[in-house]
């Protein structure tokens, strides 16, 4: 009996940090969107390939986040609060639209669209990436990218 007691009260604490882990999630989720709008995105960098066995083509699922200088980008199973990527706005140019194909329909969200885009970083690293998110997101995205200031985009230094 005093066995499946202490089960019990082991199970129990599984339980309770479950709970606890699910809540905060959530709470970082609802954090996120307070400070800007944010879609549901996947993300994969210049090309990348899988680095681990399980991964099937090198996208990462996240939350992205408009702000009015930068997207950054949150990894969705990650608790920080720490944008992964922070994208200047000005820096976003698409360079091409496509429908995920083979085994990325397994990783890139349900229905998604995938814009490649050549952006440059907070840091100031210039990369090529490509986000997916559904067809009503990237509307809005480009609506983002579009109503930006007048000659935002043409300036030759975007860190500033």
């Amino acid at each position: 009996m005093r066995a499946v007691l202490d089960f019990l009260d082991g199970a129990g604490w599984f339980v309770l940090l479950l709970v606890i882990l699910v809540l905060t999630w959530m709470l970082r989720r609802s954090l996120l969107g307070r400070r800007g709008a944010t879609l549901h995105c996947g993300l994969r960098l210049d090309g990348a390939r899988p680095r681990r066995w399980w991964q099937t083509s090198g996208w990462h699922t996240g939350i992205a986040r408009y702000t009015p200088e930068d997207l950054q980008w949150f990894p969705l199973l990650s608790l920080g609060y720490q944008p992964r990527w922070t994208f200047v706005r000005r820096s976003i140019e698409i360079s091409g639209r496509r429908y995920p194909h083979g085994a990325e329909l397994l990783a890139a969200p349900h229905g998604a669209v995938v814009v490649s885009c050549n952006i440059i970083t907070r840091q100031g690293d210039s990369l090529d990436v490509e986000l997916a998110m559904s067809d009503a997101a990237l509307t809005g995205f480009l609506a983002w990218i579009e109503s930006s200031a007048p000659g935002a985009h043409t300036h030759p230094d975007t860190r500033v």
